[in-house]
């Protein structure tokens, strides 16, 4: 049998595949919100498919628990190289800066459409514009979130919301450093380890939703910050034990089974009022446990498969971000400009997934090579690939 491959010592080549593919799976699902009647969206498509909607429902419980695991990861990296002042700096320049500038310069698009398709508005971009970066516009009173108006952080929220948990990581660090030995011990014991994590996120499922609905306003969204903290430090912890990513690569066919067996039954049980009516516990542990082992298979075959080195990957590596903020005002902008054409569901699809990644192609390709557009993206000024 051949040996799982090791990482560098410099590199975790399977994180850095696992991150980049968490956002292109990000991106397809932004595109498939496009396409599904049930759930709202910025704009939608004359164009709705049900089969779509049951594919992104399997994906839904694991595709953003698996991005706060990669950030806690990708923390764990980084926290090692840096006091706390320079760790503060260095993600302020490469999450809340460009957080802050996009959502100005970027995010705009999405709510011009929005306010197009579903409130009327029949003024020019450029007036709107010019109210979106006005607080206390007096344009379009129903769209406006805050004191701020008109403006909106969209898709963006994950990097407020990631600058915010660097923040309290690093204010809770002490606590953490204390809970490494019996969390590592736990980890080592995935038998024991599993159970506590599962437990731990159907107590916040059980005990918060009623209270706290989600929001992705950061300031009253207690609920999601339980979960993805949690997750977050979760990561953290994982990244820090070679033997988790053997143990789960080992395992990996039978997290796999497990991922495939749980999800087909959570997807049953989510709609399904007789498995509700006993109480909400057990099938929060089943919907909790299909996303874990998801995640686990995930992490498991790429670190069967995918640790080694790649000029696609040192390219994504860098690109991901650029790509990610710029990615939903491309498929906006692309979706709603081809709308009036009129063209039937697989050409106007197909329309919009290639236009969406070749945008965001041509948009870090750009970016990369000014030096204004590396800092606005959080981009280092030096070409470097980011180090895991």
């Amino acid at each position: 049998m051949q040996a799982t491959p090791q990482p560098t010592l410099n590199r975790r080549h399977d994180i850095d595949w696992v991150r980049t593919l968490a956002f292109l799976l990000l991106i397809f699902y932004h595109i498939g919100m496009y396409y599904v009647a049930d759930w709202g969206w910025h704009v939608k498509s004359e164009h709705q498919s049900e089969l779509l909607q049951t594919l992104m429902l399997l994906i839904n419980p694991w595709r953003m628990p698996l991005i706060f695991i990669i950030s806690g990861m990708a923390l764990a990296a980084v926290e090692r190289k840096f006091n706390a002042r320079s760790l503060i700096t260095m993600r302020t320049t490469r999450l809340l800066l460009p957080a802050i500038v996009c959502s100005y310069l970027i995010v705009w698009p999405q709510a011009y459409f929005e306010a197009v398709q579903y409130h009327g508005y029949t003024g020019t971009a450029t007036n709107f514009f010019l109210n979106y970066l006005t607080p206390g516009t007096e344009l379009l009173p129903e769209m406006h979130h805050s004191p701020l108006g008109l403006f909106t952080w969209n898709h963006l929220w994950y990097l407020f919301y990631l600058w915010t948990y660097t923040l309290v990581f690093i204010a809770l660090k002490q606590t953490i450093t204390l809970l490494e030995t019996p969390v590592q011990w736990l980890v080592k014991r995935p038998y024991l380890g599993l159970p506590v994590v599962v437990g731990w996120l159907v107590l916040i499922e059980l005990t918060l939703p009623p209270h706290f609905p989600k929001t992705n306003a950061l300031v009253d969204d207690w609920y999601n910050h339980a979960r993805y903290f949690s997750l977050l430090i979760l990561g953290y912890y994982l990244f820090r034990s070679q033997a988790f990513f053997q143990k789960v690569a080992d395992a990996r066919n039978w997290f796999l089974i497990s991922a495939i067996g749980l999800s087909v039954f959570a997807l049953v049980i989510k709609s399904d009022a007789w498995f509700w009516q006993w109480g909400r516990a057990t099938p929060l542990v089943i919907l909790v446990s299909a996303a874990l082992m998801c995640i686990f298979a995930i992490f498991a075959y790429a670190h069967r498969h995918l640790n080694q080195p790649s000029p696609v990957l040192r390219y994504m590596n860098q690109a991901i971000l650029p790509w990610y903020i710029v990615h939903q005002t491309i498929t906006i902008v692309i979706a709603s400009l081809i709308k009036p054409i009129a063209f039937g569901p697989i050409l106007e699809a197909t329309i919009v997934i290639i236009g969406t990644l070749l945008g965001c192609f041509l948009s870090y390709e750009l970016i990369k090579r000014v030096r204004v557009l590396r800092a606005m993206f959080g981009l280092k000024n030096e070409k470097r690939t980011r180090d895991f």
